[in-house]
């Protein structure tokens, strides 16, 4: 297969270009390539497809159904790998559910996490990576020898961990974040120092088994600046706390009740600002769809979540890329070829050699996407061909 007349897009820049794949591989890049079968990509954007490492299925509920509708949501949104997180019912934490989740076909690659811990132990650890386990996944407030004891097993088999930072405590009086919209709604705040205590906790940890960690889904600019500091650590961050800060929760709006809770405008723009310093190593959607019945209720009683699989590059091309915040090439890294350093795979840029996991993309039609209603007909980018999956 033969791609022509594509804007190539990857860490060294943007340039026309070829692109010619045998089975499943890009074999060569160049001008005035020559196959059989052509896809001719008028000038479109070709990209490594996303690898999204935050996502999750329908509800928390692991069935065939909420895989494969994930799988298809993965598809229409250009993303070509999933890392799933594994606190679901039942929990991804032995080998009967992951082998369940790793028995499914899907149109992407899906890489289960698994729980690093199980009711008040540890899990089979070394057992469910043998397995196929894509890595390994806890919140951080944990009992601390239990934390301590999956560090170890990390150093002993040489693998990031994916960290949550978490405190039920915090969580468990609030209901978004804490501050003047909080104080106006009536509602239960989750303080900014959760997040930054739990970060400066796990760096400790992370520092001296010296182990690598992905921290999930960052709020704070604190705990950039914590996580940018350290030796080992990385920091994944939410695209929704670039963009919206807390006033979307202004009339009880349970659609922007998400974990973590977006917080306010001015740690908004700290985060925007801790961008474009480089402190920020991936972006995710935190893809977290929830029933109508469970947003449907009272912002109290309402499921935290947000279905945000297929609207991740168009959002982060509008407000990232078109308002100048970031270039392409940044945006790849971020959605890309940074995320694929976890998954041990030749994925994520655009070079000979690498798995021909590509989509094109065009930046000049709208999309419309929830939450957002406000910024509607202004969200660009619609995918043309996902060519990994033309290669199935």
């Amino acid at each position: 297969m033969l791609v022509k007349n594509a804007k190539v897009v990857d860490l060294r820049g943007e340039r026309c270009a070829d692109v010619l794949i045998e089975d499943g591989v890009i074999r060569k890049i160049g001008a005035n390539l020559q196959d059989s079968e052509v896809i001719d990509a008028g000038g479109a954007y070709l990209l490594p497809s996303i690898i999204d490492l935050d996502v999750r299925v329908l509800d928390d509920r692991i069935n065939t159904t909420n895989l494969q509708a994930l799988g298809q949501q993965a598809l229409r949104g250009g993303v070509g790998c999933i890392g799933l997180i594994p606190d679901t019912t039942p929990p991804i934490d032995e080998e009967i559910s992951l082998e369940f989740v790793k028995s499914h076909s899907l149109p992407i690659a899906l890489y289960p996490l698994v729980m690093g811990t199980k009711g008040e132990g540890l899990s089979e650890i070394s057992i469910l990576l043998k397995k196929g386990a894509g890595g390994v996944y806890t919140t951080s407030d944990i009992n601390p020898y239990l934390l301590a004891r999956i560090f170890e097993y990390a150093k002993m088999h040489q693998i990031p961990l994916h960290i949550a930072p978490r405190n039920n405590i915090f969580q468990d009086v609030g209901v978004m974040n804490e501050g003047k919209i909080a104080f106006e709604l009536g509602l239960g705040g989750i303080d900014t120092l959760e997040e930054k205590a739990e970060v400066a906790k796990v760096i400790e940890y992370s520092e001296h088994y010296e182990v690598p960690v992905l921290f999930k889904g960052i709020s704070t600019a604190r705990s950039l600046d914590l996580i940018a500091d350290s030796h080992y650590c990385y920091a994944e961050v939410g695209i929704h706390h670039l963009l919206l800060g807390d006033e979307a929760c202004e009339g009880y709006n349970t659609l922007a009740k998400i974990m973590p809770p977006l917080r306010s405008e001015e740690e908004r723009q700290r985060m925007v600002l801790a961008l474009q310093e480089g402190k920020i190593d991936l972006l995710s959607s935190l893809h977290s769809p929830k029933s109508k019945v469970a947003k449907e209720v009272s912002f109290q009683e309402a499921a935290f979540g947000i279905d945000a699989l297929e609207y991740l590059l168009p959002l982060a091309y509008t407000f990232l890329v078109q308002e100048g915040v970031i270039d392409m090439p940044k945006l790849t890294e971020l959605l890309s070829a940074n995320p694929a350093c976890f998954l041990n795979e030749k994925l994520g840029k655009i070079e000979e050699g690498y798995k021909a996991q590509l989509i094109l993309f065009d930046p000049h039609r709208s999309v419309e996407v929830p939450l957002y209603g406000t910024l509607q007909g202004k969200i660009k980018g619609v995918f043309q061909e996902n060519i990994y999956h033309s290669l199935e």
